[in-house]
């Protein structure tokens, strides 16, 4: 059974909780953003060429941001 409180002490809390969630979904779309905006520079300048140590730093820590940022 659910149990519905209307207690003001738990106002702050909920509104806080909410505010996370907010934020969270906000800085997912903006990552995603990003991604979508440069995947096509990505592509030329990263995946069609010789790869080096630089290459590999630079896909791991871009695809190793992502989902962090996203948790």
């Amino acid at each position: 059974m659910t149990l519905v409180s209307n207690d003001p002490a738990w106002w702050e809390l909920i509104n806080s909780a909410r505010f996370n969630s907010y934020f969270l979904v906000a800085a997912c779309a903006a990552v995603i953003y990003d991604w979508v905006l440069t995947f096509e520079e990505e592509i030329e300048l990263i995946w069609r060429q010789r790869w080096s140590l630089i290459t590999v730093l630079y896909l791991v820590i871009r695809y190793i941001g992502i989902p962090y940022s996203a948790s």
